[in-house]
């Protein structure tokens, strides 16, 4: 009995944990089972059962994990708003000993951090930043426009002597002013404004005129080769030798000049005097001199420049303000080898530093003592005995008879047919004086392009041109009327009618571009009126008047060339009617 009291208990134990077990278990497994047992095919049966124990297993799992409460690893703004305001409540952060760099560097870091975590702050701080950001912007323009006027100021000082650019080059960077209204609308006036000085001291200045093509790049485009340069000097001075790569076709306005032409073996001087012109090919070395004792010396030159067009440098033997002596250029053995001398002598001689000084200061126009006047006035006298050898003579514009005048005015010219060296040119010259009051009637050239040059006295012009506006269906005419003064240049392109009228005792030079085989027509007055000529029948349909109302129009004025400015009264035609000459010449144009 008592081998078998363990025993009993033994299974007395196992009996009742079988039935906690069967107790714990869900009743969807208990469910699950019963319902595997219905089955009836054992294959089934098995497959069930299976399927009971897996579900059994995931419902513990999900059981457990109910039961373990895990802490959301991404808490929410909310929550961690509320955990720093509960940190905040708590004691204040522990710090190191104070009065030590960790203390500080410590609390630095903590104040830094709040500042961070505060929007607020965030923002005056981004705030801040920006303006620092864009004050340093602010600073660094500011240094960049002052270093670059810097540049420009000390460009502007030493511009022609370290950088060696030309009087063109320095003058297309200067730019010319506007002038007033009623020359932007005119492209084809320049006033005297228009003159950029090239050189300019107490003794005299050069002056350069702006470049035809840049006022007017469409009307005036065939005139981009030619410069206009004038040149004025006091008495007893002298302008430096030196040569150009341009042609020049000089006119003396007023004074006398002494020019001297250098040829290898060989030199020319002699006088030109006013009306006077003179041809100065490219390359050609020459100096010029004012031997006048109380008159200025005035003198316009038409430039040909012949390595770039509108553009020509000029070569000085000395050294000047503009530029050096084109003689420094060369190296130390070229210049010893070429005049058999050490350099120290050449330099010495030729660029000494003193002297050179002094020619600085005084530029490419300089004074002469009367003792060298007069012994180069003793040498033009001499030379001017004998036939001079330069090929190409000085001529007088009045030398001979004009080609039109009356008592009202004069008109000389040289045209290539009288001058061979005019034709190598393709260039006429006009020499003309109008009396006050006094109109040179209208007319044009057939192909020539006139560059007209005011010497002295006022005149009123009136050039008659075309609008350019070609989808019009009748095509307008333009007029470009203006003042003229002294000192002024007028453009008159080929085949565009004009009239002259002096307000003054007025006396103008011209220069006349593309002449060969140049014809010059009048449009009213007695001789040369190329209306006239048109017979009466064709008057009839080209005109509301009858044609012999036109022709007796055309030819009632007795006079040619040059008249009186003054419009006298208009006749009536035979049938009553008024026929004025502006009527006429827009039908005809």
């Amino acid at each position: 009995m008592r081998s078998r009291f363990p025993l009993f208990l033994v299974l007395g134990i196992v009996f009742l944990a079988s039935v906690s077990v069967s107790l714990s278990e869900k009743p969807s497994r208990s469910k699950c089972v019963q319902t595997c047992e219905s089955e009836k095919d054992a294959s089934r049966v098995q497959k069930c059962q299976l399927r009971c124990k897996h579900v059994s297993e995931r419902g513990e799992k999900e059981e457990e994990e109910e039961r373990t409460i895990v802490p959301d690893p991404h808490p929410s703004h909310e929550e961690r708003r509320r955990e720093r305001k509960e940190e905040e409540k708590e004691e204040p952060r522990p710090f190191p000993p104070p009065h030590t760099r960790e203390h500080e560097r410590e609390e630095e870091q903590w104040k830094g951090w709040r500042r961070r975590e505060d929007p607020e702050e965030r923002a005056r701080v981004r705030q801040r930043e920006r303006e620092m950001e864009e004050e340093m912007r602010e600073r660094e323009r500011k240094k960049e426009e002052e270093r670059r006027e810097r540049e420009r100021k000390k460009g502007e000082k030493y511009r022609r002597r370290e950088k060696k650019e030309t009087w063109e080059e320095v003058e297309e960077d200067r730019g010319f002013p506007d002038s007033d209204s009623q020359t932007q609308t005119n492209p084809f006036h320049f006033m005297s404004n228009r003159f950029r000085t090239l050189f300019k001291n107490q003794h005299g200045h050069i002056r350069i005129l702006q470049s035809f093509d840049q006022r007017s790049s469409t009307q005036l485009q065939n005139l981009r080769d030619y410069r206009v340069v004038e040149f004025e000097s006091r008495p007893h001075t002298l302008l430096l030798p030196h040569h150009a790569d341009a042609d020049f076709l000089l006119l003396v306005l007023s004074g006398r000049a002494l020019i001297n032409f250098m040829e290898p073996d060989n030199r020319d001087p002699y006088y030109l005097d006013p009306g006077y012109a003179q041809i100065i090919p490219a390359g050609t070395t020459f100096y010029l001199v004012n031997p006048e004792r109380n008159k200025n010396l005035r003198v316009i030159k038409l430039a040909i420049p012949v390595n770039k067009p509108g553009k020509f440098e000029n070569f000085f033997l000395s050294s000047t303000q503009e530029q050096q002596s084109y003689l420094q250029g060369f190296s130390e053995d070229i210049l010893e080898a070429s005049f058999d001398s050490k350099f120290e002598d050449i330099s010495e001689v030729l660029f000494g530093e003193e002297r050179l000084r002094q020619r600085q200061q005084e530029g490419v126009i300089v004074e002469l003592s009367n003792e060298k006047i007069r012994e180069l006035s003793r040498s033009a006298e001499s030379s001017s005995s004998k036939i001079n050898s330069f090929e190409y003579k000085p001529f007088d514009l009045r030398s001979s008879n004009p080609i039109y005048s009356n008592k009202f005015g004069a008109f000389y010219e040289i045209t290539p047919e009288k001058n061979p060296h005019l034709r190598e040119l393709n260039i006429f010259l006009d020499y003309v004086d109008i009396n006050k009051g006094g109109l040179l009637l209208p007319h044009y050239n057939s192909k020539a392009i006139v560059i007209l040059v005011v010497n002295k006295g006022e005149a009123n012009i009136e050039l008659v041109g075309l609008t350019e506006q070609q989808q019009q269906k009748q095509q307008e005419v333009q007029k470009y009327r203006t003042e003229l003064s002294k000192n002024d240049v007028f453009v008159i392109p080929a085949a565009y009618p004009v009239a002259i009228n002096a307000t003054s005792n007025l006396n103008f030079f011209a220069f006349g571009i593309n002449a060969e085989n140049n014809q010059r027509n009048f449009l009213a007055g007695e001789k040369d009126n190329v209306i006239s000529e048109i017979p009466r029948q064709v008057f009839e349909v080209a005109f509301p008047g009858s044609g012999e109302d036109v022709e007796k129009l055309i030819k009632k004025k007795r006079e040619s060339y040059f008249v009186a400015a003054q419009p006298q009264q208009k006749e009536r035609g035979r049938h009553g009617r008024n026929v004025p000459l502006s009527s006429i010449l827009g039908a005809l144009h």
